[in-house]
């Protein structure tokens, strides 16, 4: 990682924790998702592929509107490392990023802080395509992106709120039930009716399974729903309250588990 700053190392060791330890809160752990957009709405041209993003961290994390960064493209993925801004041989390092088939870039100033944008055939060798979802890591002054087997996947914990749970069929006072294995916890959807009570009731004792309901909450002119899971349910799947979790999601499914980074290419 030729290029970044002699302080930047200090300031990652400190935050190796922040990389590496996925028990830590959502919004502290280093890990973030975002998706492979195209530049324009031209299905057909190969080379409109983009990947933008405008973290609220990008600035805390060094990358500030101004900052040299190298651009690396990697199989099913790419890297950004931020670059010494008084580096003295800035030849050398072109000429290395482009070996590795990157490029040496800015990061863009917008009104919310900086943005970081790459597109076209820069994303050539990565192996991505159109609507792939990317796991993010990051610590101070590095960036990765890896490609997810599963577009249909958020990040959350053991209290699962989004407005995208509505579009799963997880609707305010929505019924479900909650299996927990280990390693995995799996909601399913059904009918709540007066009818179909007893059954359900009787099915869950059977299968030794939970039995809850889509919480909500009136947020100024709009809904709120979440999905609390039950400390026993997280209990039997090895989980803990604040783990970070893979939802990964289909009309009335949601499969929770941790994420296997190694697995990923981290």
């Amino acid at each position: 990682m030729n290029g970044i700053h002699t302080t930047v190392e200090r300031k990652k060791a400190k935050l190796t924790r922040i990389y590496t330890n996925g028990n830590l809160p959502l919004s502290k752990n280093g890990v973030d998702i975002t998706s492979v957009t195209r530049t324009n709405n031209n299905a057909n041209n190969i080379n409109n592929l983009r990947i933008n993003f405008c973290f609220k961290w990008l600035g805390d994390m060094g990358f500030m509107p101004g900052a040299l960064v190298q651009f690396l493209p990697e199989p099913n993925g790419v890297t950004f490392i931020l670059c010494d801004k008084n580096i003295q041989m800035y030849s050398d390092l072109d000429l290395r990023t482009k070996e590795k088939g990157g490029t040496l870039m800015q990061v863009n100033k917008i009104q919310k802080g900086s943005q970081l944008c790459v597109s076209g055939s820069r994303l050539d060798d990565t192996g991505l395509i159109f609507g792939d979802t990317l796991i993010v890591r990051y610590e101070y002054g590095f960036i990765r992106m890896r490609k997810l087997s599963c577009n249909s996947t958020k990040l959350t914990t053991a209290h699962v709120i989004g407005s995208w749970l509505s579009e799963t069929g997880f609707v305010p006072d929505a019924v479900l039930t909650v299996h927990s294995s280990p390693g995995l916890i799996t909601c399913t959807l059904h009918e709540n009716s007066a009818k179909r009570t007893a059954e359900l009731v009787k099915y869950v004792r059977e299968n030794k399974l939970k039995l809850i309901q889509v919480q909500k909450m009136k947020h100024k002119h709009s809904i709120r729903q979440w999905i609390d899971i039950p400390s026993q349910c997280l209990d039997k799947a090895g989980f803990a309250a604040n783990d970070l979790l893979f939802a990964v999601y289909d009309y009335g499914t949601l499969k929770l588990q941790k994420p296997n980074f190694s697995a990923l290419g981290f």
